[in-house]
């Protein structure tokens, strides 16, 4: 048997770990170039996440893993514009070798560890794929490749383009908001600038008019150079321009004085931030979608269930790719079941975390 995935981002190389692992032939194609770097910053992963990660991947991996987290803060807190503590929610200690650890992790160290051991298919770009007469799939890529395998894996993002093949009616919308992210190092000075509540867990600074920035440091167990990530996002109408036409200075310069009159530590926390790190997005969200006809191609965390990020989207990608890893490798039947099994639980919770996350913001 011999596997195909299509995106090296998280949830795909955490599938191929665990296949790997069972002696399953996998390939993990990735549309970026090797010297391309990735975007990304500090995950909240939750206990379903990490409890996906302990399956699948070798205690030498995941031991590094904790290592390499972040140290635990006690919770979240909502903060306002004064950055006094409006809300708050403590995390409650519970049996982590049971239910899953709440895990605060740089996404590209993870990223680096998830994909140790595993030949990576670099600048290969899906095409399109074809469904054989004998069950199983052709899969294109735009480098001139051309593979046959038993199952096509999709975890290529919200911009999925198996999905588009696989799915075509299946809608990925805006929500009309849109961010500015990036990451100040966690120097002295910064240390005495940042909210507590941004030093002891996760905090995010809540306006009356739709504007809200989400702040956290990531301080390493083990190495690593501490940074404090900081989100400004609101309404795209409140943003004074059209933030694709702006590049990493524009949007540094737009996400201070977007905050300006609030306390005066959060424009200066914007203001020491290295502009390199500077990006922007909009928020978008899925359409549920009914149960599609099983074929050997399915769909895995952004590239079937994008959400708000509002601090599961990670955990349930990599919850997908456990599950189905699972269903594979313990089959008793044939493989189109043992997909069809996914699927019908995947869709169920992960629409489920969409709704939840569209209820945040609203």
């Amino acid at each position: 048997m011999n596997v195909v995935v299509v995106g090296a981002g998280l949830a795909g190389p955490l599938l191929a770990q665990g296949l790997s692992r069972a002696g399953i032939d996998v390939a993990l194609y990735e549309r970026e170039a090797a010297n391309q770097s990735s975007q990304g910053y500090r995950l909240h992963i939750a206990p379903e996440g990490d409890l996906g990660l302990r399956a699948c991947l070798p205690s030498t991996l995941y031991d590094r893993l904790l290592a390499t987290s972040g140290k635990r803060g006690s919770g979240w807190r909502l903060l306002d514009p004064h950055l006094q503590v409006v809300r708050e929610m403590l995390v409650t200690p519970v049996d982590e070798e049971e239910t899953g650890r709440h895990l605060t992790v740089d996404r590209l160290t993870l990223r680096q560890i998830l994909l140790t051991g595993i030949d990576v298919h670099q600048g290969a770009s899906f095409q399109r794929y074809e469904l054989l007469d004998d069950g199983r799939v052709r899969v294109f890529f735009a480098n001139g490749v051309v593979v046959d395998v038993d199952l096509l894996v999709a975890a290529d993002g919200t911009h999925s383009r198996v999905r588009t093949q696989l799915l075509p009616h299946a809608e990925v919308v805006e929500t009309g908001q849109s961010e500015i992210f990036g990451k100040t190092p966690l120097t002295d000075t910064v240390r005495e600038l940042a909210p507590a509540a941004a030093l002891d867990g996760f905090c995010t600074v809540v306006g009356t008019d739709g504007r809200f920035m989400p702040l956290a440091a990531q301080e390493f167990l083990s190495g690593g150079e501490d940074y404090l990530m900081w989100v400004l996002g609101a309404p795209t109408r409140l943003f004074p321009v059209d933030l694709s036409t702006l590049d990493k200075a524009g949007l540094w310069k737009v996400a201070a004085e977007l905050v300006a009159d609030w306390h005066p530590s959060l424009a200066a926390l914007v203001g020491l931030a290295a502009p390199e790190t500077v990006h922007t997005t909009t928020v978008r969200t899925a359409k549920t979608v009914p149960h599609w006809e099983t074929v050997p191609v399915t769909l895995m965390g952004d590239a079937i269930h994008t959400m708000v990020p509002q601090g599961t989207s990670a955990a349930v990608a990599l919850r997908d790719a456990a599950l189905l890893c699972r269903r594979i490798t313990e089959r008793t039947g044939s493989l189109l079941d043992a997909v069809r099994a996914y699927e019908t639980e995947m869709l169920e919770y992960g629409f489920a975390e969409v709704e939840r996350s569209l209820r945040s913001i609203s």
